[in-house]
């Protein structure tokens, strides 16, 4: 009989193109100090050798080959299949610390959550290779939605997620791409009053800037553009439902702010048109790190798109500048 002081726990990996790293997220499945129920591999239409590591794992994993649908659906995938009560998801090019469910059970103080949320650690890659595992200072808000606006929710392998509350939202938005799916599953799970649990211990490590060539590097303009329709998501709800805060609209204007100014890069006036558009609901103004003392002055005389264009030209300019000093520097020799 199953202890029913443990977890049954799914362990979900949905890989595309993942064979670089995927055997290293099995083995760390595989090696938890509390076994999972299962291990889902889902092989979202992998080109490269991909299918070949995961005939390795076939007697020890479940391996779910479909055609490219991407990510959320992979993840979908394993949500039906799954026969745990919770699910560990956990992307192909990451890992788990051995006892990373055993702590995050054993550590939570309210087993009736909706989702166990755990720090996150990091694996930063440099220069083509890896930086040291480091956990980085949590500096979010205690307030969920704050928390959501500043992007502080910890990336989805950090956590254990209850199926059927997964079930209840509807499970991933296979209509989002590009690294915001996680935030569209906060989103929808905060609109559905999920219970979360935090505990202390940092058991995931996402590893980060390893593949400058991955599909949200390739799609700046999507990925900014969905990031803007998840924040006009959220303010809406929060008008509906009368819950705006004044932490919450300083983080609001915050989040609108940076990713105007990264649509910005992409299509200018089309950044200043819907500037003007949040503006007049006094959901944005320059404020945080990307409104300097100095972005603040010109943005009081020529507006959002009449200062992004000097940054920009300011922007050009700056390599221009570093060459002439070079230049001053071997000169005055």
């Amino acid at each position: 009989m199953p202890d029913p002081q443990k977890p049954r726990v799914t362990v979900g990996i949905p890989v595309f193109n993942g064979a670089r790293f995927v055997a290293q997220a099995i083995e760390s499945a595989l090696a938890q100090s509390w076994p999972p129920e299962e291990v889902i591999v889902v092989d979202d239409g992998s080109k490269d050798e991909t299918p070949e590591v995961l005939e390795k794992y076939r007697d020890r994993v479940t391996i779910v080959r479909q055609s490219n649908q991407g990510a959320p659906a992979a993840r979908n995938r394993i949500l039906l299949d799954a026969q745990g009560e919770w699910i560990q998801y956990l992307d192909a090019d990451d890992y788990l610390k051995p006892g990373k469910i055993e702590r995050q059970w054993t550590e939570c103080s309210n087993r009736d959550a909706d989702a166990i949320l755990s720090p996150l650690l990091e694996e930063r890659w440099e220069g083509g290779r890896p930086l040291p595992v480091r956990q980085p200072p949590d500096e979010g808000d205690p307030d969920s939605i704050v928390r959501w606006f500043q992007r502080k929710n910890p990336q989805v392998a950090a956590g254990l997620w209850r199926k059927k509350s997964l079930v209840r939202i509807g499970g991933w938005n296979r209509s989002i791409r590009c690294a915001t799916e996680d935030n569209d599953l906060y989103l929808r799970s905060l609109q559905a009053d999920f219970l979360f649990a935090w505990t202390p211990t940092a058991g995931a490590v996402y590893r980060a800037d390893w593949s400058p060539g991955s599909f949200c590097h390739r799609n700046h303009v999507e990925l900014f553009q969905t990031e803007l329709s998840l924040l006009d998501r959220m303010a809406g709800w929060l008008h509906e439902r009368r819950q705006w805060t004044d932490a919450r609209r300083e983080a609001a204007a915050r989040a609108y702010f940076q990713t105007l100014r990264e649509i910005a890069k992409d299509d200018l006036r089309e950044a200043a048109r819907l500037y003007e558009e949040r503006k007049k609901g006094d959901l944005v103004y320059p404020c945080g790190p990307k409104a300097s003392p100095t972005y603040r002055t010109i943005f009081g005389l020529l507006g959002f798109e009449g200062t992004e264009r000097i940054c920009r030209v300011a922007t050009q300019l700056r390599p221009l500048e570093q060459r002439f000093r070079n230049w001053r520097r071997e000169h005055a020799r």
